[in-house]
């Protein structure tokens, strides 16, 4: 007894070693953020992600609307203040934009102010429109500064185009489906991401909002961000992460204890899963420097595999010991453990080339698990002695009496599964869906408020677009081309291209000839009689970008711009024109990109999905070649078919089930090719005996229970993988023993 428990513990105390120095030299994190799992976009996009949208991580926005918005508003900004949440969006006052532009103005004309310059009578009735207009804030702010308001013209028109909100008593407000809302959009420190301070920060500004709530309850207020996403993701990892396992671990545990009747029995087992789990750890510390939280979830499945390994080998030696005074693993055990590992091995490294860094941890962790428990139950488990309870193997022989009246009609099965799968298929077509969206456990509150506030700042039909070239001024000139291209086909479309406000050189020398023009044929005229000074065109110069980074314009400009030696980039939005449209637009120019980060992500998916599937067809022709040669031709033809028909079967069901297939419902027909083939393996090298039949019953009982608890998640992605493994089990273990046939080569 001391020497197993000696060895026992000297194995735990290798691995404890070896997870303590991964741990202390890689320092590893774990985040729940849905965002880092993505794959990187083309890398000058990425580059101006990095750039431009590395703050929309930190980003979070509350709309306010109803009878005290005002109050509830002021309120919540002064908490905000009080928890070091700062503003990320402030817009510059009229004041402000005419000292930045007063400078260059004749060079900086609006599209509607050049129209006004075609003749004098137009000029002069819109030059009298413009100052009748009382309270004008654009005309008073800047008349001062230029008598013929093109400075007036110029920042009135682009703050109508480039912002769907105003500013009103120091509040951004947004006019919406005849409602006002007042707008709050800030920026919390980035530390806060971190699982356990974004769980806590969300509780406190939903504490917090529940209060405002229940103060001015005529008041409607709305929140979204990534950091209520990654919170409410968080939970319910961890949620699940825990009451998965623990209740996988005790029905585990009550089985295993149903079945050998000791509790060293239920002890091996479970350093089998410990094992497992801890060598999991060791390799995805070392390997991955963060963790995803999602990766742990996934990662309960390991239990469910790692411990069939310890029934497998406690059964067989339980009927050793039963049978023969020397107690050693039987060598058809042996090999049927060593195709179990390498198969389900095999197939957990094609997520190696995912798209989704998940689906590489997820690789990583249990292929190393199983290789840990594999090891333990070879060296370890051995070392003690097991027997088999009576009722458990009187269960498992009716069981076996099933399967051997099933067996004498296995034909008639395998033609009436095939016509019924040819008729489902053919009714009902299986549907790939590759939806990002899989991955997000968000609720539907959540996410219904992030399409308002996606509505609220007009961008939920407008679409993204990156433009990179060699300087500032070709970057301009080809966003202008660009826009009067799109102008072509939709006058109307709305965009906020910052080469409105920093139009080209190019651009702004057509401007200022137009405007001399206008002047020396007295188009501007009334402007001087009715002010009474005179117009100059003396001294003007040309706005540039290093002249734009030195005013209060900055901030702005550096959202949308940057300027490097040998690279220039910028991006805009714009709506009012199809997606179809807009490709066609952009092939005329060179480094010009669509970016549509959702979508992207999801045509990833899709050309994965499909990868997928030609990974599980060659999986079943590697699985023929192997059994041939292993067995007989005769053999592996019917264990394909076997495989085949287990496959199409999880396939449909799935299907019906969930109304499409996703990369998950792919992910897990992997997993039960390879749970198949173990199941196949050992019905043909330990044949269908009782002791072999409750080992594989109680395999199967255990993986359906932990995968099963999977179908009850709330992300849809583990939904989908858990709901594929328990049917895709349940189908496997009903049909493995249909291929037991006498071996040719015996």
């Amino acid at each position: 007894m001391i020497r197993r428990f000696g060895i026992v513990f000297l194995w735990f105390s290798c691995l404890a070693f070896l997870l303590g120095s991964a741990v202390f030299f890689t320092k590893p994190t774990i985040n729940a953020d849905m965002f880092s799992l993505l794959p990187k976009s083309h890398s000058k996009i990425a580059y101006a992600e990095d750039i431009f949208f590395k703050q929309n991580a930190t980003r979070i926005m509350f709309s306010f609307t109803g009878e005290n918005k005002d109050l509830a508003h002021d309120e919540l900004i002064a908490w905000l203040k009080t928890q070091n949440i700062k503003y990320t969006i402030e817009i510059p006052s009229i004041v402000t934009l005419a000292d930045v532009f007063s400078d260059y103005k004749y060079a900086l004309l609006s599209e509607h102010y050049k129209a006004q310059l075609v003749d004098k009578a137009r000029f002069e009735f819109f030059y009298l429109s413009e100052l009748n207009q009382l309270g004008n804030p654009f005309v008073s702010a800047t008349l001062s500064k230029d008598i013929t308001l093109s400075l007036a013209a110029f920042i009135a028109d682009n703050l109508k185009q480039s912002q769907v909100f105003t500013l009103k008593n120091n509040r951004i407000t947004r006019r919406f489906n005849q409602k006002d809302y007042n707008l709050i959009i800030a920026s919390i420190p980035s530390n806060n991401l971190a699982i356990d301070n974004a769980i806590l920060l969300a509780e406190k500004i939903k504490h917090k909002l529940l209060g405002l709530t229940n103060n001015y309850p005529k008041t409607t207020i709305s929140y979204s961000g990534n950091l209520f996403h990654t919170a409410q993701n968080a939970k319910q990892a961890k949620y699940e992460m825990s009451v998965f396992g623990s209740l996988s671990a005790v029905v585990l545990l009550f089985m295993v204890f149903w079945v050998f009747r000791a509790f060293s029995s239920i002890l091996l087992a479970s350093l089998t899963v410990l094992s497992a789990l801890m060598g999991g750890a060791i390799a995805m510390v070392f390997i991955f420097n963060t963790i995803h939280l999602l990766t742990l979830v996934f990662a309960v499945t390991l239990i469910g595999i790692a411990i069939d390994y310890a029934f497998h080998v406690m059964s067989d030696l339980a009927s050793a010991n039963a049978s023969s005074k020397t107690i050693k693993i039987s060598q058809g055990t042996k090999t049927a453990l060593l195709l179990s590992f390498i198969t389900t091995g095999l197939g957990y490294s094609c997520l190696f080339g995912a798209p989704i860094l998940l689906l590489s941890q997820v690789a990583v962790f249990v292929i190393a698990g199983l290789a840990t428990a594999w090891l333990f139950t070879l060296l370890v488990v051995p070392i003690w002695s097991f027997s088999l309870s009576t009722s458990s193997l009187s269960k498992s022989e009716r069981v076996m009496g099933v399967f051997t009246f099933l067996n004498q009609y296995k034909l008639r099965v395998f033609v009436v599964l095939c016509a019924g799968l040819i008729c489902l298929f053919s009714v009902k077509p299986a549907v790939l869906n590759s939806d990002i969206r899989l991955l997000n456990a968000s609720s539907k509150e959540l996410m219904l408020n992030e399409k308002k506030h996606l509505m609220l700042l007009g961008q939920l039909e407008s679409h993204i677009v990156f433009l990179f070239a060699e300087n500032v001024e070709q970057l301009l000139q080809n966003q202008e081309k660009l826009i009067n291209s799109l102008q072509i086909i939709n006058p109307n479309i709305q965009h906020n291209a910052i080469s409105r406000w920093l139009p080209s050189q190019q651009m702004q020398k057509n401007n200022l000839h137009l405007f001399s023009q206008a002047f020396n044929n007295k188009v501007l005229a009334i402007s001087e009689e009715l002010s009474g000074e005179s117009v100059t065109l003396d001294g003007l110069h040309f706005m540039t970008y290093k002249d734009l980074q030195l005013t209060d314009f900055a901030t702005l400009l550096n959202t949308q711009m940057f300027v490097q030696p040998t690279l220039a980039g910028t991006w805009f939005s714009v709506s009012g024109i199809s997606d179809t449209e807009l490709a066609k637009s952009i092939t005329a120019f060179n480094n010009v990109f669509i970016y549509n980060k959702p979508k992207q992500i999801s045509d990833l998916l899709e050309e994965y999905s499909y990868y997928l599937l030609y990974t599980l067809a060659a999986a079943v022709i590697i699985c023929f070649i192997l059994f041939s040669w292993k067995f007989s031709l005769k053999i592996a033809s019917v264990q394909s078919l076997i495989l085949i028909t287990s496959v199409l079967s999880i396939l449909w069901l799935c299907n019906f089930v969930q109304g499409s297939l996703s990369i998950f419902n792919l992910l897990g027909t992997l997993l039960i090719i390879g749970l198949a083939i173990d199941y196949l393996a050992f019905y043909q090298i330990n044949r269908l005996t009782s002791v072999n039949v409750l080992a594989i019953s109680l395999s199967a009982a255990s993986s359906m229970c932990v995968f099963g608890m999977l179908a009850f998640s709330k992300t849809p992605a583990i939904f989908s993988f858990g709901l594929t493994v328990m049917i895709g089990i349940l189908v496997v273990y009903i049909l493995s023993p249909l291929s037991i046939l006498k071996p040719e080569k015996e």
